[in-house]
């Protein structure tokens, strides 16, 4: 219950400030229509403003939390992340000018730290407290979440501030054009939160009205979200990068014929992320269940939702297509129409074919946001494909499926596994490499 309360408070007071900052630099450096620095100050100051605003809803928000939940201590860890807010945000300001001009390796290191300082923390503090109240350990817990982001914000601000001092100028009101790129994307992120909050309670509602048992409704959607869904969408971490690497490439080439060059690379890398991670959760789903928590429940979940994921995993890639081509208001109403799918999917489904209707729903819901954004995107960028390279990348993928659908030994499936993608690799290397080179000159330069 504090999770989603504080990823919707972030999701709020973010305003998607890192990416909108990262598209705006990003696009400045082609057009040189302003000064970074009025750029980075326009997203500072907004996000600085709504943070204060969040914060100042979670400290006067003390009786809707214990009216709604029938228990105050929810209240206690999120007044700690008051300062999660700010650092985070400010963070997602530097990590946009960052990733803007390709300096990835202090972004990721920033992640790293961050990584580290909240493992350490939690691990020393929770030994520590061992043998006090589950309350007191949380609230440990959520400390350690603030500090670590807090460690993070600092090395951000080291390395940028080593390259001048930034100074507090007039920013002539540029944060309106930021605002009318943060607010739709922040709706969106919003409608998406508020979905998570109704759709298990749709589920609890539809399958009572059945006559489904609360504790065999509870028990499915918590095999769904907290063993299933983490296993599946491993790969769409591996396209997120992919797409997050080429975001500010896709912005300055937008609308011209090196940003089709691109997009070719970018598919043809994603696919065999995504076969593989397809693989393993359809092949090798117990597996990796049991490594990761010890046992196999939700395996079947995993394997009837493998080949949607396969399809899914493409969604980040098409959202920063969008959101370089400043479709952000295309973006928000793919987002609704989504969410009133999966809802309205879940409802019918659940009230027919009982709790497997819910993944039945929500792998709908995600599948029509993945054709619109496909089609939008398609026709945005007049995308050409390279037929033979995708054929011969095609005929390579079926093959890899036929073998690791038919050995089933790890050793074998990680073996294989290694031959495509070294494969699939030489493909690229002769179809894309003098293409790749020319991309990594044009970003040096």
């Amino acid at each position: 219950m504090i999770y989603p309360s504080l990823g919707l408070c972030l999701a709020i007071s973010s305003l998607s400030i890192q990416s909108v900052c990262n598209q705006n630099i990003a696009s400045n450096i082609i057009k040189k229509s302003t000064r970074v620095s009025i750029i980075m100050l326009s997203c500072l100051k907004i996000t600085l403003l709504s943070s204060s605003l969040v914060s100042i809803f979670i400290l006067f928000s003390f009786p809707i939390y214990k009216y709604i939940y029938n228990d105050s201590f929810i209240y206690y860890p999120l007044l700690l992340c008051i300062p999660l807010l700010f650092f985070s945000n400010t963070s997602g300001v530097m990590k946009g000018y960052l990733e803007a001009n390709n300096e990835f390796n202090i972004y990721y290191l920033s992640n790293v730290i961050e990584s580290i300082v909240k493992m350490a923390l939690t691990i020393t503090l929770l030994i520590i407290l061992k043998n006090h109240s589950i309350n007191l350990q949380v609230l440990m817990v959520f400390l350690s979440l603030t500090l670590s982001e807090f460690s993070s914000c600092i090395y951000l601000s080291f390395k940028i501030k080593k390259r001048g001092r930034p100074r507090w100028i007039k920013t002539n009101s540029f944060e309106i054009n930021i605002l009318k790129q943060a607010i739709p994307l922040t709706l969106s992120s919003l409608i998406q939160t508020v979905s998570s909050y109704i759709t298990p309670f749709l589920l609890f509602f539809v399958c009572q009205k059945n006559g489904i048992s609360y504790l065999e409704s509870s028990t499915y959607y918590t095999l769904v979200v907290s063993y299933a869904i983490p296993l599946l969408t491993h790969g769409e971490f591996g396209v997120l990068s992919i797409a997050r690497l080429a975001f500010p490439s896709i912005t300055k080439k937008a609308n011209t014929n090196e940003e089709k060059e691109l997009l070719n690379i970018l598919f043809f890398i994603a696919i065999p992320v995504t076969i593989v991670c397809f693989s393993i959760c359809e092949y090798q789903g117990d597996t990796f269940l049991y490594l990761m928590y010890g046992h196999t429940l939700g395996g079947e979940i995993v394997k009837k939702l493998a080949f949607v994921y396969l399809i899914i995993y493409f969604d980040p890639l098409l959202a920063y297509i969008l959101q370089a081509h400043k479709k952000e208001k295309e973006i928000l109403i793919i987002t609704i129409i989504k969410e009133l799918i999966t809802i309205l999917a879940i409802y019918l489904l659940v009230n027919n074919i009982g709790v497997t209707g819910y993944i039945y729903g929500l792998a709908i819901g995600s599948l029509s946001k993945t054709i619109i954004s496909l089609i939008i995107s398609l026709k945005l960028t007049k995308f050409k494909l390279k037929y033979f390279s995708f054929i011969l990348l095609s005929l390579l993928s079926l093959a890899y499926i036929y073998f690791a659908q038919k050995y089933s030994s790890i050793i074998l499936f990680f073996t294989t596994a290694s031959i495509y993608s070294l494969l699939a690799l030489l493909i690229f290397y002769f179809f894309y490499s003098n293409t790749l080179k020319h991309h990594f000159d044009m970003m040096h330069t």
